[in-house]
């Protein structure tokens, strides 16, 4: 099965809602997220924001990139000029979610709404490729 892995900085809200957004529309791949320098937790507002669309996200948390796969099939980076230097890939995408604002509530919810769009274009572009 092939490995979609999201990556960026903290793995405590973009890459990680990317995961728990993609493992709810598909099992046709192994989908799991990382990030740079990984934060301790899951972002509150983030997990209250997936709790109001009823996806809960419990028993997530933040990984390291040494928590996954060493070479996966797409990388799919958040922006913010991360580097993956760890991560060899076939294909690599980029959210370019750099200018988006995650300062308040609101600005969390509109990025959740961006994501969930991308992620649903990304899964249906690789699923067609299959």
């Amino acid at each position: 099965m092939k490995i979609i892995a999201f990556v960026c900085n903290g793995n405590s809200f973009k890459s990680i809602i990317c995961e728990r957004l993609a493992k709810e529309l598909t099992n046709n791949f192994i989908i799991v997220s990382a990030g740079l320098n990984p934060a301790p937790f899951v972002n509150k507002e983030g997990e209250q924001i997936m709790e109001k669309r009823g996806l809960s996200m419990k028993g997530y948390k933040p990984h390291s990139l040494n928590e996954i796969p060493i070479e996966i099939d797409y990388l799919v980076k958040m922006g913010c000029e991360i580097e993956c230097p760890f991560i060899s890939s076939e294909e690599t995408f980029n959210f370019n979610m750099e200018d988006y604002p995650s300062e308040t509530f609101e600005d969390k919810e509109h990025i959740i709404n961006i994501l969930d769009k991308k992620v649903k274009e990304l899964i249906f572009e690789l699923s067609n490729r299959n």
